[in-house]
Parts: C-alpha cells; sequence; structure tokens
C-alpha cells in the first residue's frame, strides 16, 4: 500500500513538472531585460516600421555585408553611404551600426551629418551617442517593446517583437526576412544594454497606433 501511495505520488510530481515546462516555453523566453511571450500582442511604431522597409529593401537587393576587414562578404570594393537614400545608388552594402544608422536618420532622430561626425558605422559609437542624447536605459527586469535599440560589445540590432529583431550583423542577416530570431551571443536575452527613443518612452499601445 505504501508503495503504491509513493508511486502514485512519483507519477503527479512528473505531471506536475510537465506542465509547468510546458507553460515556461508556452511563454517564451525570459530574456535579461523581461519576458516575451509568443502570444504578446506587437504594436509597431515609426522605428520598427522603417526597420523593416528597409530591411526588405536590402534582402530583395542583395545588399552585402562590410566593415572594411576580414569579416567583409560583398562583392566589389568596400564602401558604406552615410545614408539610406545615397546607398541606393552607391555601394550596396551595410552593417549593424549602419543599418541602424539609417533607420534612426529616416526616423527623424540623427541627422546624416551626425552619423559622419560621430562615426555612426561603429556600433559602439552609435549607442553611446544615443545613451547621451535622451535616449532611456532599460532596467533589468523591464518588458521591450519594438523600436528599442539593442546594444552589444561592437554590435547593435532593432527588437521586434515576440523575441524577434531587426539586424544586419552579418551576411546571412541580410537574406532572411526581419524581424527574425537569433540563437546565440547576437540575441535578444544577451543585449548588454537597451535603450528607448523619449517620445516611444511611457507611451501606452494605443497613443503609439495613433501616431503611426
Amino acid at each position: 500500500m505504501k508503495k503504491k501511495v509513493l508511486t502514485c505520488f512519483f507519477i503527479y510530481a512528473i505531471i506536475i513538472v510537465v506542465i509547468i515546462a510546458a507553460v515556461l516555453i508556452y511563454k517564451g523566453i525570459k530574456s535579461h531585460y523581461g519576458g516575451y511571450v509568443q502570444e504578446e500582442v506587437v504594436v509597431e511604431n515609426k522605428i520598427s516600421i522603417k526597420a523593416k522597409e528597409i530591411h526588405d529593401y536590402m534582402r530583395e537587393n542583395n545588399y552585402g555585408y562590410c566593415t572594411y576587414d576580414s569579416r567583409c562578404e560583398h562583392e566589389g570594393e568596400c564602401g558604406l553611404n552615410a545614408t539610406f537614400e545615397s546607398s541606393k545608388n552607391g555601394a550596396h552594402n551595410t552593417c549593424c551600426a549602419t543599418y541602424v544608422s539609417w533607420v534612426l536618420q529616416e526616423t527623424g532622430y540623427i541627422t546624416k551629418k551626425e552619423h559622419v561626425d560621430n562615426n555612426f558605422n561603429a556600433a559602439n559609437n552609435l549607442s553611446k551617442y544615443l545613451e547621451n542624447h535622451g535616449w532611456r536605459k532599460l532596467e533589468k527586469g523591464e518588458s521591450l517593446q519594438p523600436g528599442d535599440i539593442l546594444c552589444f560589445n561592437h554590435h547593435v540590432a532593432i527588437y521586434g517583437g515576440r523575441g524577434a529583431q531587426y539586424d544586419a550583423g552579418n551576411k546571412y542577416l541580410l537574406t532572411v526576412e526581419a524581424p527574425c530570431k537569433i540563437d546565440g551571443r547576437l540575441s535578444v536575452s544577451y543585449a548588454e544594454k537597451v535603450l528607448r527613443a523619449p517620445d516611444l518612452d511611457n507611451v501606452d499601445s494605443e497613443e503609439i497606433q495613433n501616431e503611426i
């Protein structure tokens, strides 16, 4: 009798553990800055909309990845244009920081002059500039929203919702439809800091939708 009770208890314990695990998996992986769930409602804003528009254009027009070093993956000579528009008739290349800079220029957050003067082709330069010019660094545990800038060491990307991101960190990422989920050191959960635009901070979903 005692053995039967222990067996039943063990079975129930396993069932409970499986249920808990299933719920955690369903809700998604918890990131460094706060959890996201697979069914979360993704509310687009001007940054995430422009990020997709530019990323789609680069994918459709076979843009290469250029860092002026051995990591380059592109045809022809190295070259990065200061603006997205100039790239259409210039070098069809980009890199993670150049891409993010283009998005922020197109949405009015920075200018071509600021891009050139501060060398925003370098990810750390761009993230430092944003943090020093009103972009708020999210605290650990805060939930991310589309348009947040994901900052790594020498890498930047744009959060797209549901754990996915707009990223131009290598040639492969320029060939896939974005936003996409990325594994490894460039994934959302490995971001060292996340920055949010001043005008998108403390704005609820309804307000964001009305601004688009």
